[in-house]
């Protein structure tokens, strides 16, 4: 991974420095595992690799007979910046083969990895590098970005401080840079001590101080010598010692993961040992090679292009169907083929072997390099829409400021009144459903509920809801207190914290006794893989009774259309069934909270409801159904079978919350005729709509000639009308939305069905 292999080989003296390839390679392990998911701490060898960029950058610089800016920059570019470009432009061409694959931020991303500010782009994108869950091929490279930064100014640092050592005195740059990697070192654990792992692990500044020890060591090794006792000195101690240290390293990439509270510390024993193995290693040189040390040394001059493949192979793998052994068995090998491979096309010198074969692989890169450039020139849609949902958070932060405003007199005048609510119990249940829509509910949130504060204000109009990008759960306590003392704290609360990180119970109880018995709603996370926030949360809810979780992982599983990208932000068909999961969870409490008083609604609930049971196929048209079709309720699902269908029916009936009329829309869910029949068997007190989007569903229920089923025929409207079909014949464009949101709604208000 780092790229300085000219530093390896001493120019004078030939000698080959053995145990720094051994450090090298063993960090390109830990970080590939960690990539994999096998291996927790592996996000330690980072600071491994930063501390080696400073070493040997300088290392190489000093073995110049005179360093020169101008080699300096074009060996980088040559080394370092034309693999990167190379690889950028061949990566984006790989995923454009995916269909599947919607890289929502492929232009910005790109343009902060090709000009080195990665690291920030990630930041200010609030992507969360510990997550587990691979949002971009290129989320890694925030490392890359840090060392360009590093690179650019590095010449500047050396001569400055080379002219203070050789022409005033040696100790001088020795002091500064040790002041620089402490001032560093202090800055990286005062940033951890505020809770933003990610500023902490981004931000080059608090990164700085690797790179920095780095120097200092290289510096002190040339104007000195290693620190190390003379009977240490001694090839075997020297040997164990180092092998001591690299074990440690090992211990701890094995047990301190990203959520441990050793976090900091971690990363700074990490570089103080890598510090201590470079001088180690600084004193164990080879005058020849062996065979062993010639794959080695191969070996750790590919790990730069390890690093940059690693990460987009498992990216498209997340895609691909193989049992787990197979799947990282195969991203072990494209990754090593696709390094070498690289490596072997850019090495193009005079007296080269096979030179026609280099040649002939550099000119196929290229080519695949520039469909790439016009796969990312033809991404400027995808930066449109990223321009408007950054628009659309911004609308929502000042309606949000308005309707903050409204709540404050809503609530006061809903005190009054709340004591009197309670004892008219009856008239509560039979407005059940209006009355969860006025409550005063209180919503504390991240950057998810701030993209549906729309929707959330339409179905709560007298909630009060405060949402921020990249929020904590640590901040609600005083929220809570604040509204309390201004006596806006209304009931029950919606808390949706833990994208951004998890708090301890400690904290959940001081929010849990500042909400002073309210029923708190927490929506869990999703993107949960390995950082257990929803355990936790569901822990929490076990011991409490007034804490209840909306389960939005199960609920969105499988709905890739109600996320961008990253799986955790919301499009619009996210915002209505995050909002649906909420209203729902809300209102199935209170349900149960006077079950032994409901009976007197249940009459007319399933009088007056319309169910819808549908895959994608409605997904479009359900708000305008909603609107203008009264009492609706969609049960979605990406993919309905006939066992599952069947236990929702049974289980809507037993429970009342089926319809009078139950409407079955499918798009891309089959089923037989006899499933069909056994349904409709279920339902033979029910009025059933039956949509036919296609000939085979059509020809399955033309035969049903029962009294209660009405059948929709969609297919024979859309066969012979291309217009209302997407390119792919298969899904219906706007017009075709449109087409069926009209026939839905006039077939389910006519009163004479």
């Amino acid at each position: 991974m780092n790229i300085n292999n000219k530093a390896l080989i001493e120019v004078r003296s030939k000698k080959y420095l053995v145990l720094i390839d051994y450090i090298r390679i063993l960090a390109c392990i830990q970080v590939f595992l960690y990539h994999l998911g096998l291996l927790k701490g592996g996000y330690l060898a980072v600071s491994i690799f930063f501390v080696l960029s400073g070493y040997l950058a300088c290392y190489s610089a000093f073995k110049e007979e005179k360093f020169s800016i101008l080699s300096y920059y074009r060996n980088k570019v040559l080394k370092i910046y034309l693999p990167l470009l190379l690889f950028v432009f061949i990566t984006i061409f790989a995923v454009s083969f995916f269909q599947d694959v919607y890289w929502v931020n492929i232009r910005g991303e790109t343009s902060s990895v090709l000009l080195g500010y990665n690291n920030y782009w990630q930041l200010q994108a609030n992507l969360d590098y510990f997550t587990k869950q691979i949002d971009s091929p290129f989320m890694h490279l925030w490392y890359i970005s840090i060392l360009f930064q590093f690179y650019l100014i590095f010449p500047f640092i050396f001569i400055f401080l080379k002219k203070i050592g050789d022409k005033v005195k040696k100790i001088i740059p020795c002091i500064l840079l040790a002041l620089l990697t402490l001032g560093f070192s202090i800055y990286f654990y005062y940033n951890s001590l505020n809770g933003n792992m990610m500023n902490t692990y981004y931000d080059t500044f608090s990164r700085a101080f690797s790179i920095f020890a780095g120097l200092l060591v290289c510096f002190i090794h040339h104007y000195y010598k290693p620190f190390m006792c003379s009977f240490m000195k001694n090839k075997v101690w020297t040997k164990i010692i180092f092998f001591i240290y690299v074990s440690i390293l090992i211990l701890m990439s094995v047990f301190v993961d990203s959520s441990s509270s050793y976090f900091a510390i971690s990363m700074l024993a990490t570089t103080l040992i890598t510090v201590r193995l470079l001088d180690y290693a600084s004193i164990i040189k080879k005058d020849n090679y062996t065979l062993k040390d010639k794959i080695i040394k191969y070996l750790s001059s590919i790990s730069y292009e390890i690093y940059l493949f690693q990460y987009p192979v498992i990216f498209l793998f997340q895609y691909i169907e193989l049992n787990s052994f197979l799947k990282i068995l195969c991203i072990v090998l494209i990754t090593i083929f696709a390094s070498i491979t690289l490596k072997f096309a850019l090495n193009i010198k005079k007296g080269n072997k096979v030179i026609w074969l280099r040649i002939i692989l550099c000119i196929f890169i290229i080519i695949i390099s520039s469909f790439g450039i016009k796969k990312f020139e033809d991404s400027k849609e995808i930066a449109i829409r990223i321009k408007e949902l950054e628009e659309q958070l911004e609308k929502n932060e000042i309606m949000m400021e308005e309707k903050q405003k409204e709540y404050a007199e809503i609530i006061k005048e809903e005190q009054k009144e709340f004591a009197s609510s309670l004892e008219e119990i009856d008239e509560l249940l039979n407005n059940l459903d209006e009355k969860i829509t006025t409550l005063p509910v209180v919503g504390i949130g991240d950057s998810v509920m701030l993209g549906a504060l729309p929707n959330l204000y339409k179905q709560f109009s007298n909630g009060y809801f405060d949402a921020k990008i990249s929020r904590t759960a640590w901040v609600v306590e005083k929220m809570l207190n604040n509204l309390k003392e201004n006596d806006m704290l209304g009931n029950p609360i919606i808390i949706h914290l833990g994208t951004n990180g998890d708090c301890s119970e400690s904290c959940k109880l001081d929010i849990l006794n500042a909400s002073e018995n309210r029923e708190i709603f927490w929506v869990n996370v999703t993107n949960d893989n390995n950082v257990f926030v929803n355990e936790k949360l569901n822990d929490f809810a076990t011991k409490h009774e007034n804490v209840h979780i909306i389960d939005w992982e199960n609920i969105s599983y499988g709905h890739r259309n109600y996320f961008y990208a990253d799986g955790i932000h919301l499009t619009e068909d996210g915002k209505k069934a995050y909002t649906k999961a909420i209203y729902e969870a809300i209102y199935n409490f209170y349900l149960e909270e006077y079950t032994k008083k409901k009976n007197d609604i249940i009459s007319s609930f399933e009088e007056n409801k319309i169910t819808f049971y549908s895959d994608d196929i409605l997904i479009n048209v359900a708000d305008n159904i909603s609107k203008k079709v009264d009492n609706t309720k969609f049960v979605f699902k990406d993919f309905f079978t006939y066992d599952n269908l069947k236990t929702m029916l049974e289980e809507g009936i037993s429970n009342h919350s089926l319809g009078k009329k139950v409407v079955l829309a499918f798009g891309s869910t089959k089923l037989t005729e006899e499933e069909y029949t056994k349904l409709l068997d279920i339902l033979i007190d029910k009025q059933v709509y039956i949509l036919a989007k296609d000939k085979e569903t059509l020809e399955k229920i033309s035969n049903i000639e029962n009294e209660n089923v009405v059948i929709i025929d969609l297919y024979n409207q859309i066969k012979d009308n291309p217009e209302y079909m997407l390119f792919d014949k298969i899904h219906l464009n706007d017009a075709g939305n449109k087409l069926l949101s009209d026939i839905l709604i006039d077939t389910l208000n006519n009163k004479d069905e």
